[in-house]
């Protein structure tokens, strides 16, 4: 580990505190003073070296009168309403080369910079599910623009009065439940079906959220900022004896995690495999995890860990699988989920791969699924020692990240949950019916499969699972391809079985995550 060593501008274009007031033409706020965090650097620096792409959360939208879908009027005033109610949508990436990036206010913003329209090219007796499938890599593998704000909107139209639209942003302004509180935003402002012809929106200027890995948000101890470095460089007996480790997750040459990191721009490729699961199934799988004492993220990891397990081709050396999942910390620190921003932190873990029992007709257990929904519970409320608060130890957080090449991936498999979709109020005029959450090739140390899922009432769950093309250490595209879809159809079957368990009289119950 080394020293943060940014350094701070002192140049007048610089805000040295929120509330000063200078004569500047752009309001520009320094990562090291207050509105940028060790994370959203982070963030920055790989998508700046091409490592990561564009975040995606998306919804179906289906308009109960007929308006132009493929007219950017239709939604300017939505995007506006969005704009003023998240200065985020507003901030410039600068400094995105360095090692000191900073947030910049765009004081003129031109909205048909910010939408986009993809040529519905629905195949014959293909389904919404497939289209919007097949939409999805070339969006996730994009680079946003540098020299305006890091978003857009993509919008796919599957109908004249139904479409499906990806909110794409830059990783830097917001985390995963960021995208929902945009379309939170967005819906609620397309209610009042107002057409306004004039694309260009003047912001006003409003101070961003402060950063949230800070180091009163996420202390760190002594003992755990050094256990990386002297893991490292003590010798193997002394690190054991001390309990000192150079790898933080603890995965072994035995920890099936793809291939090593390899970054080519001419070839980097996200895959994307895409299932639904209904809404009466998750209601009867809800029911099943608060008889059980577990959540659904816990049961979720479950059903990964046994499809992987068995899903590994044979022969193979492994006996374990990292297990990632990202943990969701406003409530920790105080921070509403309709704020944007980057308020996420992750928890680690190893298991062993699962043995499946001969016959294939053992009774589910749940002493995984609670044990993981367990520990989950605790580290969603702790701030000491969380991983990602030693980012700012870190003497170049963008040599760090370039470092990750030719290394092993983090984990297997990483899980990021966003639950249920909630509309702020009545949706009279316009209504999403299906959300879908998607993250792009992470090539600096991301896992080998990021498995994104989100649900909205009334309808169904989502699940994708992505990865990098020729990550997995599988043969072939199309033998990844392959393997993703056994994954999945494992887990579609588990959801399945699972759910003939219940009995029909304890298929009622209060709502659950």
């Amino acid at each position: 580990m080394w020293l943060l060593g940014s350094k701070i501008s002192t140049g007048e274009n610089y805000l040295r505190a929120a509330g000063i007031d200078l004569p500047i033409r752009c309001f520009r706020i320094l990562c090291s003073v207050s509105n940028i965090g060790p994370n959203e650097i982070r963030c920055v620096a790989r998508e700046s070296l091409g490592f990561y792409r564009s975040l995606v959360v998306g919804g179906v939208y289906d308009f109960v009168k007929p308006v132009d879908i493929k007219s950017t009027t239709t939604y300017n005033h939505a995007l506006r309403c969005c704009i003023d109610s998240h200065p985020r949508l507003s901030a410039i990436i600068a400094g995105r080369d360095t090692d000191s990036p900073y947030f910049e206010f765009c004081p003129r913003m031109d909205l048909s910079q910010h939408v986009q329209f993809l040529r519905n090219d629905i195949g014959k007796g293909e389904s919404e599910a497939i289209t919007i499938q097949r939409a999805l890599p070339s969006t996730l593998d994009e680079f946003l623009p540098t020299s305006i704000p890091p978003w857009k909107i993509v919008l796919l139209p599957l109908s004249d009065n139904r479409c499906f639209i990806a909110f794409s942003y830059s990783h830097a302004l917001g985390d995963g439940l960021s995208g929902c509180a945009f379309h939170r935003t967005f819906l609620e402002a397309l209610q009042d079906q107002r057409l306004e012809t004039d694309l260009i929106c003047t912001p006003t200027r409003k101070e961003l959220s402060l950063p949230f890995d800070t180091p009163e948000n996420l202390p760190i101890s002594w003992t755990y900022l050094l256990s990386p470095f002297l893991g490292q460089y003590l010798p193997t007996y002394l690190s054991s004896l001390f309990g000192f480790s150079s790898n933080m997750n603890a995965a072994t040459p035995s920890t099936w995690t793809g291939t090593p990191v390899f970054y080519d721009p001419e070839t980097l490729r996200t895959g994307v495999e895409m299932i639904s699961i209904e809404s009466d199934k998750i209601e009867d799988a809800l029911k099943l995890c608060r008889m059980n004492g577990a959540k659904l993220t816990g049961l979720l990891h479950q059903f990964f860990l046994d499809a992987l397990s068995e899903a590994l081709p044979r022969p193979h050396n492994f006996d374990s699988l990292g297990g990632g999942t990202a943990i969701n910390m406003r409530p920790t620190v105080g921070v509403s989920n309709d704020e944007m921003g980057v308020f996420a932190s992750g928890d680690f873990q190893m298991y062993p791969l699962q043995v499946k029992l001969s016959g294939g007709k053992e009774q589910f257990s749940w002493s995984l699924a609670k044990e993981i929904t367990d520990r989950l519970a605790v580290r969603s409320k702790e701030i000491q020692d969380q991983p990602l608060g030693l980012l700012r130890y870190l003497l170049s957080i963008r040599a760090w990240t370039l470092s990750k090449i030719g290394g092993r991936r983090e984990d297997s498999y990483a899980i990021s949950n966003l639950m249920r979709f909630q509309p702020l109020g009545n949706v009279d005029n316009c209504a999403v019916t299906e959300v879908i959450f998607c993250q792009p090739t992470d090539v600096a140390g991301g896992a080998a499969l990021s498995i994104n899922i989100i649900s909205i009432g009334d309808g169904p769950m989502n699940i994708t699972v992505n990865w990098q093309a020729g990550g997995l250490d599988l043969g072939t595209y199309e033998d990844e391809v392959e393997f993703v879809r056994t994954v999945c159809r494992h887990v579609e079957i588990g959801f399945a079985r699972l759910c003939t368990t219940l009995d029909v009289s304890e298929k009622r119950g209060e709502d659950s995550c």
